[in-house]
């Protein structure tokens, strides 16, 4: 309870200082899935993203439905509900982490899958599977193209033309909950 007023206080002062607390209370599925992708910092991985959190969900009891889509990203995007303010457990999206379709182009949708670790206002800290392995990922929608606010979620290359958006706020698409967490 006095956790939840320090909250209110803070949001009413216009702060977000504080993180909200997990949605299920600390020990639901939601909770249950941010410590299995914490256990697993700074190992390699060896499925994708979406394997990696398609691992995270399963060990918390959640086995979703994954319908049609053009990877596992998007259909756990499609699998999930649109969720405006995450909460830790939820999935963070993005467009054009890697050229899926080989164009040479930044066209590609819903190619990267995160899972929301907490949540400040508008800075999210996400756990992912990067190309070094299960990583921490920062997040600031207010600055989305500030390196000092946003991590990478696209590797740079030397042939990617000038101005090509790498950063987490940049190719951000959006967040989805699960149905039934």
């Amino acid at each position: 309870m006095i956790g939840r007023l320090a909250l209110a206080l803070a949001l009413l002062q216009g702060g977000a200082a504080l993180a909200a607390p997990p949605a299920d209370g600390g020990g639901g599925p939601r909770a249950r899935a941010v410590a299995f992708a914490r256990r697993h910092l700074g190992e390699r991985w060896r499925e994708d993203c979406s394997g990696f959190v398609l691992s995270a969900l399963r060990d918390a009891g959640v086995r979703p439905r994954l319908g049609p889509g053009r990877s596992r990203s998007e259909s756990l995007r499609r699998a999930s509900r649109p969720v405006e303010i995450p909460r830790p457990g939820d999935l963070a999206f993005f467009h054009h982490t890697y050229d899926r379709n080989r164009d040479g182009r930044a066209n590609d949708p819903y190619t990267h899958v995160a899972l929301v670790e907490a949540v400040d206002g508008e800075r999210v800290t996400l756990l992912h599977r990067g190309s070094r392995g299960i990583e921490r990922v920062r997040m600031d929608l207010r600055r989305p193209s500030d390196p000092a606010a946003n991590d990478p979620v696209r590797a740079r290359r030397r042939r990617d033309p000038r101005g090509l958006r790498v950063l987490s706020g940049e190719l951000f698409a959006g967040y989805g909950a699960l149905a039934g967490r």
